[in-house]
C-alpha cells in the first residue's frame, strides 16, 4: 500500500519541509557520529533499538532514510498528512494534541461534577485558555471532521483522545460538530 504524495507548498508545507530538513540532518549526524553511552544516558539521544544488525548496516540504513527524505524535499513531494488515520491512542494524541487536552480535560467522567452541561464546559475552556490554543483546537477539530469518518470511527477517535462522555443528544452523528469554532 503506497502513501499518496502531494506538493509541499504554503506555510504548512514550509514547516513540514523545515522539519524534514532537520530530520535528514539528524539521521546523517547519528549515522556518522553515533552517540556514546554518556550522551544517551543524559537523554541527548535515544539508543537505536537492537534489531540484530551490525552497526555498519544500521548506519547504511540511516543514511538511506536520510537520502529518501532529501529526495522528498528536493522533489517537493511528501505524504499528505491526512492520508493515514492514526491507529493508536498515542498516534491520535500526537496528531491532535490540543483536541486531546480539551476532550480529556473538560469531558472526562468528572464533567458532571464541574459543569452543568457541555456548553458550560466549552465556555470554561474558551474563557480560561490562551487564544492561540483555542485557535489550534478549532483547527484540529476541523481537520478531524474533514477526515470523513463514519460515526463508529468518529466515536473511536474522540474516545482515544480522552472524551469519556456521550455528546449532546442533538449531535449523535459527528460528535465534534457541537464544538465547531
Amino acid at each position: 500500500m503506497g502513501v499518496e504524495a502531494g506538493p509541499l507548498r504554503g506555510l504548512r508545507g514550509a514547516r513540514r519541509t523545515g522539519a524534514l530538513c532537520r530530520s535528514e540532518q539528524q539521521l546523517r549526524d547519528y549515522a556518522h557520529n553515533p552517540p556514546g553511552r554518556l550522551r544517551r544516558r543524559l537523554g541527548e539521544f535515544y539508543p537505536v533499538p537492537d534489531v540484530g544488525l551490525p552497526e555498519a548496516s544500521i548506519q547504511r540504513w540511516l543514511l538511506l532514510l536520510a537520502d529518501h527524505i532529501k529526495q522528498s524535499i528536493e522533489g517537493g513531494e511528501g505524504p499528505r498528512p491526512s492520508v493515514l488515520l492514526p491507529e493508536t491512542r498515542w498516534e491520535w494524541h500526537a496528531r491532535f494534541p490540543e483536541l486531546g487536552q480539551f476532550l480529556g480535560g473538560w469531558f472526562s467522567q468528572d464533567m458532571a461534577d464541574e459543569f452543568s452541561d457541555h456548553a458550560a464546559a466549552i465556555r470554561d475552556y474558551d474563557g480560561a485558555t490562551d487564544r492561540s490554543l483555542v485557535a489550534r483546537l478549532v483547527g484540529e477539530i476541523r481537520e478531524l471532521l474533514a477526515l470523513g469518518l463514519d460515526e463508529d470511527e468518529h466515536a473511536l477517535a474522540v474516545a482515544e483522545l480522552g472524551m469519556e462522555l456521550d455528546p449532546p443528544t442533538q449531535h449523535s452523528t459527528g460528535q465534534l460538530a457541537c464544538f465547531r469554532g
